[in-house]
């Protein structure tokens, strides 16, 4: 039952800090947990550890046991302890990484001195299984758009053996079994993403999914994600926003809540204000937000945006920005974009041209001259010869009479 160290020389633990009731010689030792194993029940990463109470503690009668379960969580990086009186325990681990689990064995009671005694650990260490060590999928995200929606797309790394093949498989807790993608998203014949219908989601609970891909001849190695699908919440972008200038010189902004499922008391806003070139940023929970006009501005430009808050969920994407809604005489901030595009482009052009056109205009007037201005080869080689040669009947302007020569 409780064996003694002096009699066995086991390795017993007290906890540190606890008084040894047994003196320093001899003090009692507790055996570990046996049969510890774990369970694959194909649910991607959803692991059974089940352990067994060990044979001398079966009969004990006048002293509590309880279990210390210790393991390495891969998707946090640190170890998690957990302390049941159960004998079986459900962790997510990432199969594609090495699955560590240790149980200890509590006992506290009259057989201790009312003292809790720790067992030394049953210890178990699963290696990663599956294809050949290989690139995996690059870049995996998932969006849940609207709340109505949710879809995951990846990208393949560069290094592939040869044409290969990927494939999504999903699991959640309401589910017997996992499943296939129910739409693929092709990029060309390449399946590159998977598109979730609302009905086949489920929130504050793990989603599990392997992406797996195969080439020609063997299997490669599959990737594991274990996700909260509630802090993957995208909202759609805000349509309506409407402005109201104050007489005080205030403007308030106004809007109406996103398109889609997303509870509006879930969201907080981003507003983004630009007024006389000072740009200012105002977050609230609230539908409105107002800002402070310098000097009475009377032009102006706003956009909102807005997404899941944290009592709704642990995080939760941005949506995108509305289109500005501007104050009467205002120049959007996309139309001062291309305004300032056309700017630079065309006025280089313009100052281009002014520098040219008289370089171009003096040049041209010179060929000019030249082609129709040049000395007679007659006697006077003053005299102008401004056409082509003409016959010896035909009189050319501003020729010399023959009693002036």
């Amino acid at each position: 039952m409780v064996a003694s160290l002096c009699s066995q020389g086991a390795v017993g633990r007290v906890p540190f800090g606890t008084a040894n009731p047994y003196g320093h010689c001899c003090r009692p030792a507790v055996n570990p947990p046996a049969d510890l194993r774990i369970t694959d029940p194909g649910h991607l990463g959803r692991l059974r550890i089940g352990w067994a109470l060990p044979p001398a503690l079966k009969n004990v009668a006048r002293c509590s046991v309880r279990f210390q379960l210790q393991y390495f969580n891969t998707y946090q990086d640190r170890w998690t302890t957990i302390r049941t009186t159960h004998r079986s325990f459900h962790a997510q681990f990432d199969l594609g990484k090495e699955v560590q689990v240790k149980v200890f064995t509590l006992l506290r009671g009259p057989c201790t001195n009312n003292s809790e005694l720790l067992s030394p650990p049953a210890e178990l260490v699963l290696k990663p299984s599956g294809g050949d060590i290989g690139p995996k999928i690059a870049g995996f995200s998932c969006i849940f758009h609207r709340k109505e929606f949710m879809e995951c797309t990846w990208n393949e790394t560069g290094d592939q053996p040869g044409p290969t093949q990927t494939s999504l498989f999903y699991w959640h807790k309401n589910m017997e079994r996992a499943l296939e993608c129910p739409g693929y998203i092709f990029s060309g014949a390449e399946r590159v993403g998977c598109s979730f219908p609302l009905d086949m989601l489920l929130e504050f609970s793990d989603f599990n999914i392997c992406v797996n891909r195969s080439s020609s001849n063997r299997p490669l190695q599959p990737a594991y994600f274990s996700l909260q699908i509630q802090n993957l919440v995208k909202p759609s972008v805000i349509e309506t926003l409407k402005l109201m200038a104050h007489p005080d010189g205030n403007v308030t902004v106004e809007w109406s809540p996103p398109e889609g499922r997303i509870y509006h008391r879930c969201l907080e806003f981003e507003v983004e204000s630009l007024l006389d070139g000072i740009m200012e940023s105002c977050i609230t929970r609230e539908m409105n937000c107002t800002f402070e006009a310098p000097s009475h501005s009377e032009t102006g430009c706003f956009r909102v945006r807005s997404r899941v808050h944290m009592f709704c969920a642990d995080k939760g994407f941005w949506s995108d920005w509305s289109l500005p809604r501007c104050l009467p005489g205002s120049i959007s901030p996309d139309a001062s974009a291309l305004m300032k595009m056309l700017l630079s482009c065309v006025l280089p052009v313009a100052v281009l041209a002014l520098l040219v056109a008289p370089l171009l205009l003096w040049t041209s007037r010179k060929t000019l001259k030249k082609r129709s201005c040049f000395p007679t080869p007659e006697k006077n080689l003053f005299t102008p010869f401004c056409s082509s040669p003409a016959s010896s009947t035909e009189k050319l302007p501003f020729q010399l009479d023959k009693a002036d020569v």
